[in-house]
């Protein structure tokens, strides 16, 4: 694919947007120091009301893939 300047430039600010809503390394550290599922999701409220309610898809997929890790599901 061909990209002229003006693309590439629109395509890489809306990159470097995201990245300033990743989790930060406390954030990961404090989800992952959870006891259970209620601390969990207290500290996703906090990581919530800190961006200022907003919780973009791929913020989601970051936490979600860390509680997958962290609460794997149990299979009766």
């Amino acid at each position: 694919m061909l990209y002229n300047l003006n693309e590439f430039t629109k395509i890489m600010n809306q990159e470097l947007e995201k990245k300033s809503m990743r989790l930060t390394f406390s954030e990961r550290e404090k989800l992952l120091q959870s006891k259970n599922e209620s601390d969990w999701y207290k500290t996703c409220d906090e990581i919530k009301f800190k961006r200022s309610g907003q919780f973009p898809p791929y913020l989601a997929r970051e936490i979600l893939q860390l509680y997958q890790t962290k609460f794997p599901e149990k299979l009766s």
